[in-house]
């Protein structure tokens, strides 16, 4: 029964996040992308109403910082190797491995606090679900994609 009512959740998902991307709105679409994450992840951590009321706040913070971090630092972004001399490619990938230890510090940090107010099983199933989440947000993507 579970199964079936995770498939279903799954599928219905999938849909509403997918509708937003026929549409022009770039906004729409992410925020549509949003809603259809939480309430796949919600489903997968099994959270509570309460623990839902609690996780989400602390869980939204994180996504930004996380969301800051990665903007701020990328490394060869418009960066063509071949211009490059060693000295900064180096720099770069110094930069590269900073960000990398600032996301673990991040998760770290994070990992904390969302034991405050889910089970350390739920949050297994959270990182779990992200991932699972992205797969099917990516596959859903390439489908999309016109064939020549």
């Amino acid at each position: 029964m579970k199964t079936l009512r995770t498939y279903t959740l799954l599928f219905a998902l999938i849909c509403i996040a997918f509708s937003a991307h026929a549409q022009n709105s770039h906004g729409k679409r992410t925020e549509k992308i949003e809603a259809a994450r939480t309430a796949f992840l919600t489903d997968k951590m099994n959270l509570s109403q309460e623990q839902s009321q609690n996780f989400w706040p602390i869980y939204n913070e994180y996504e930004a910082k996380r969301k800051e971090l990665r903007h701020k630092s990328r490394p060869f972004k418009g960066k063509n190797l071949e211009t490059l001399n060693d000295a900064q490619i180096k720099e770069q990938m110094n930069l590269m491995f900073d960000t990398r230890q600032k996301e673990l510090n991040l998760d770290k940090e994070y990992a904390e606090k969302f034991q405050r107010v889910i089970s350390v099983r739920q949050l297994a199933a959270m990182y779990k679900g992200e991932r699972e989440f992205m797969k099917v947000l990516l596959q859903k993507l390439n489908d999309d994609k016109p064939k020549n």
